[in-house]
């Protein structure tokens, strides 16, 4: 109750569901960052025909100031230890009323960098190697990602035998030779031009590509003529960036396109144009066949309006949907134990295929505005006012403290009138509703498109049956393992489980922030892996009580007496110990 009685809106709301745990680290200026500067830009300013500009390099580095070291999070990002019950019943609200989408975040900067140029190395193709281990899931990208702009130039060599005939014949083949370099410079700067586009000032160059079983990955710069925007930085010392919602991918071996939906960038500021940053695409989402699953939810409504159920009507819930059709807790894939229609009959079990095309349509670039720039309004007192005595009326404390010892009427009342209020204020201020808007980002409009061949690397990538299940088979079924990421397949139809994976050392693994979005996918990064720990857990058990002993302040004082492993073997419903050292 205490976030929904928060009238002021604190901004650190942005962390709803995404804060994790954060590996920060640091880098180190070279001892000649600007002559190292200005070659790894040079053929930026070349395809953004913005040469002219000066660099300045006592703005081109500042560091990320210490973080906030809140309990909410604790010194090193630890995870809030807020109950599961309060989080589950009402993050859906404060993500809608507050009209933010944004990742995680404690505080805000202003458009901080931090360049690690600890080689002197071009940016374009390199991309990965400059962001270094500032990546979620960072690794040597250089061994798996195939290099979009191509650096190489192709020299012809003259037959020594051919260079003894006669004049002629000499001048004939140095100007075939000539006519052969110039296609091949040509080819080169189509293709680089295929992969750099500028709209309005602002370039995007795509510069390598990487698909796993588990993810594509494609990193790219954003530059600008002007200075950047501020922008809000994350609690990982990260910019605030995602692609629009307007934008959309078609995969050849997919029928339609798609939008690309929470299209974070994981990434940094270079200087005060340059960004470089890396779009994760979970394999999850470049299978969806959204035919198939418009034409089961068609089917579905109508199955719910024979059964009397009209699940536009105000008062539908999900709750009420199960009560109605005799479930325990409502599932789409339990629908036709009760007389509904199968997921399977309309939606299509898409692979990704070996070798495939992705056509790239980025829309909008936009960016989270620095705290002290959001200007998404507060709500107004009158409103404030309304709804104290509404709660006052019925007899309802407003209270933080007293919120749990409330009747079920009681909180049901106090629901609506919260909603009643923000309806209101989302009435007045309609914009506020969306999740981007000009109270709190910024945007960079433009049409960039582009069409990528990808083939698909599965070297180093390792899966494993594991069957970490309950008595009816629901549970962590198998595990993936690719040179970044390590993630579990669930079956949990109720979402009765939570998934915990701890690495060799018994410390549960990273997520790899604002790239990803599956909660059972881990990032590697330096983690010992020869072994890894997997338990399912009950959900309400674990985030109402486990979770907590792990990310206490005073967790090492207690690993003394018991580790959070030993928690874990204790209390888990099932669990197991997974060897991939033996794979190598």
């Amino acid at each position: 109750m205490a976030k929904k009685l928060d009238f002021d809106k604190e901004k650190n709301n942005r962390n709803d569901n995404a804060i994790e745990e954060i590996m920060q680290a640091d880098f180190p200026l070279p001892k000649q960052a600007e002559d190292a500067k200005n070659e790894a830009f040079s053929r930026i300013r070349e395809m953004a025909a913005a040469s002219g500009h000066a660099e300045n390099t006592e703005n081109m580095v500042q560091r990320l100031q210490e973080k906030s070291t809140e309990k909410s999070t604790g010194s090193s990002g630890k995870k809030s230890t807020g109950t599961a019950k309060s989080h589950k019943k009402f993050k859906t609200v404060y993500k809608t009323a507050l009209g933010l989408t944004a990742a995680a975040a404690v505080f805000s900067a202003v458009c901080i960098t931090n360049p690690a140029f600890a080689e002197n190395i071009p940016l374009v193709g390199n991309v990965f190697k400059q962001l270094g281990n500032s990546l979620g899931f960072y690794g040597d990208y250089s061994k798996y990602a195939k290099q979009l702009t191509d650096s190489t130039e192709v020299i012809q060599s003259a037959d020594p035998d051919e260079s003894q005939e006669d004049g002629s014949n000499s001048q004939s083949a140095q100007a075939e030779d000539q006519n052969t370099t110039e296609n091949n410079n040509a080819d080169k700067t189509k293709d680089d031009e295929s992969y750099s586009k500028t709209v309005d000032g602002t370039t995007v160059t795509l510069s390598e590509v990487y698909c796993n079983e588990m993810a594509l990955y494609l990193s790219m710069t954003i530059h600008t003529e002007d200075k950047f925007p501020d922008t809000f930085i994350t609690s990982d010392g990260k910019p605030n960036i995602k692609l629009s919602e307007n934008s959309t991918v078609k995969y050849d071996y997919m029928d339609e396109k798609s939008n690309l939906f929470n299209a974070y960038l994981d990434g940094k500021m270079l200087d005060d144009n340059t960004y470089a940053g890396v779009l994760r695409i979970p394999v999850e989402d470049m299978t969806v066949d959204e035919a198939g699953w418009t034409k089961f939810y068609e089917v579905r409504n109508a199955f719910f309006k024979e059964k009397g159920i009209d699940v536009d009507s105000e008062d539908f819930s999900f709750d009420k949907l199960a009560q109605a059709l005799g479930m325990d807790e409502y599932s789409d894939a339990k629908l036709p134990q009760v007389g509904g229609p199968a997921i399977s009959d309309y939606v299509k079990d898409i692979k990704v295929p070996d070798r495939f095309t992705m056509e790239l349509d980025l829309k909008d670039i936009v960016g989270a505005l620095p705290e002290n720039q959001d200007t998404t309004p507060d709500i107004p007192q009158d409103l404030r006012d309304e709804y104290n005595q509404k709660m006052a009326e019925h007899g309802i404390s407003t209270d933080d403290a007293d919120y749990e010892s409330l009747t079920e009427e009681q909180k049901d009342l106090e629901h609506q009138f919260f909603n009643e209020m923000w309806n209101e204020y989302f009435e007045r201020y309609p914009e506020a509703n969306e999740g981007n808007n000009r109270y709190n980002s910024w945007t960079l409009k433009g049409d960039w498109k582009f069409n990528v061949d990808v083939e698909k690397n599965t070297s180093d990538t390792v899966e494993k049956d594991v069957n970490v299940v309950d008595e009816n088979g629901d549970g962590v079924l198998s595990i993936t393992k690719t040179p970044f990421e390590i993630t579990m397949k669930m079956q949990d139809p109720e979402t009765k489980y939570v998934a915990v994976m701890l690495d060799a050392n018994g410390d549960i693994m990273p997520y790899g922030g604002v790239a990803n979005s599956n909660a059972d996918t881990y990032a590697i990064q330096d983690r010992d892996v020869s072994t890894v720990y997997i338990y399912l857990c009950d959900y309400y058990e674990y985030m109402d009580e486990l979770k907590g002993y792990y990310w206490s302040d005073n967790y090492e004082e207690k690993a003394k007496t018991k580790t959070f492993k030993q928690l874990l073997d204790e209390r888990a419903v099932a669990g197991t110990e997974v060897h991939f050292d033996t794979d190598k």
